[in-house]
């Protein structure tokens, strides 16, 4: 009974344990999707910090001010105008959708981080310093993957404690009851112990022996899966295809320095960056031949171009009588899918340079994948970078009251660079 009863608390605790931080981790979740974009826990964005919100409002009026916040200012709550008012008058999006479960989860998170220091980091912009709080603080329970994975082992521990305990008691009570076989079955395990651990584990107990061959096969598939995986979904770090055209980074864009942008001309104006087309080739190689390399004939290189939109190099002109062939580029930067990017809002809004993504393409022969392109590196970077919105005039009210409090910038992180449905929807 005092090992059923020990079980039973035991299990209610990890239970207890699991449940709680699993709320937490629901709130930090819906947080980052529906709040951050103008909220931060210690400081002021858009919205006022939250940090501890729950201290300051009843948990009754969060709730209807979270649901319907412009309903509140209309009944003239005055808290609820006061806010508005403190705030520039900026109407706060009612979340009608979530639920009073889901808004808790929501108070829980914040209360957790209210209660974690907060992290100072220098941030320089407009040639100035300042101090600026961030709101992602690396506690052991921000991950909460590997909190559960504790929790899980924990859990299977007490299992097991619980198991062998058991056996214990039944041990002890067969042998009160059966001496004489208990001693004859005691010497037989004390002499068993000198035997192989092969013969234990695949003899006398196959299942065991079984269970750990099954192990380590699954890890290695594994393993084998994850890195096969990788390389499908494009997480190809270091890949670099043979080309079509042998074309030269380094000779365009660093000796000659070609701007990007002229060749991917959609780099500041679409999602795409583009693939030039063959006709962009031709603006310069209708003249260019590096005929001085090779005794007078036209580059094999620069005849591949002329050969796919049909230019006669002797007459200096299109020939109809050629048939055109696209040239057959193999892409090497792939995102899956489900990623959604947008060179635009990178290259014309965030002033990303090309090389922050694609590695210093302008020392290479043969372009090559350089950064893993994961999305642990994209969140990354919007943690750190820094959003220009002091030459931006999107930014403009935001700019304005960064200045009002004595700050220069906020991170793509801070204006909502981190929720899933920027890049996946």
């Amino acid at each position: 009974m005092r090992i059923i009863k020990l079980s039973s608390i035991l299990f209610f605790l990890v239970f207890a344990v699991n449940f709680v931080f699993a709320d937490v981790a629901e709130g930090e979740k819906l947080f980052k999707a529906n709040c951050t974009s103008c909220h931060a826990i210690n400081e002021k964005i858009v919205g006022p910090a939250l940090k501890d919100a729950h201290k300051r409002r009843k948990e009754d009026w969060l709730l209807k001010w979270i649901k319907n916040s412009p309903g509140m200012i209309q009944s003239g709550d005055p808290i609820a105008v006061q806010l508005f008012n403190d705030n520039n008058k900026i109407p706060m999006l009612p979340f009608l959708s979530l639920k009073d479960s889901e808004i808790k989860s929501i108070i829980s998170y914040i209360k957790q981080e209210s209660e974690a220091p907060a992290k100072t980091v220098t941030a320089a912009a407009d040639q100035t310093t300042a101090s600026v709080t961030t709101n992602q603080p690396k506690g052991f329970y921000r991950n909460t993957t590997l909190f559960m994975l504790l929790g899980l082992a924990l859990f299977l521990v007490i299992i097991v404690f619980v198991l062998l305990r058991i056996k214990k008691s039944v041990n002890e009570l067969y042998a009160i009851k059966h001496p004489e076989k208990a001693a004859a079955e005691l010497q037989e395990k004390t002499s068993e112990y000198k035997r192989t651990l092969n013969y234990k584990l695949f003899k006398k107990h196959p299942v065991v022996g079984v269970s750990f061959i099954v192990m380590g096969f699954v890890i290695v598939l594994g393993l084998i899966g994850f890195d096969y995986g990788n390389k499908v979904v494009g997480v190809q770090k270091g890949y670099m295809p043979t080309q079509p055209i042998k074309y030269s980074h380094q000779l365009h864009a660093g000796t000659y320095k070609i701007n990007c942008q002229y060749c991917h001309s959609g780099a500041d104006k679409s999602k795409q960056a583009t693939v030039p087309s063959a006709s962009t080739c031709m603006n310069c190689h209708m003249h260019v031949t590096a005929s001085a390399k090779y005794n007078g004939n036209v580059s094999p290189e620069i005849q591949k171009i002329y050969d796919a939109v049909g230019w006669d190099a002797n007459k200096k002109a299109y020939d109809p009588s050629k048939t055109q062939t696209p040239i057959k580029w193999v892409r090497v930067h792939n995102l899956p899918d489900h990623a959604y990017f947008n060179h635009a809002q990178h290259v014309k809004i965030g002033k990303v340079e090309c090389q922050a993504c694609h590695g210093p393409v302008e020392t290479m022969q043969v372009v090559s994948q350089q950064r893993s392109l994961q999305m642990g590196w994209c969140i990354n970077c919007h943690r750190e970078a820094k959003v220009d919105v002091a030459n931006n005039d999107y930014y403009v009210k935001l700019h304005a009251e960064l200045k009002k409090e004595g700050k220069s910038s906020i991170t793509v992180a801070q204006n909502g660079g981190t929720e899933c449905g920027k890049c996946h929807y």
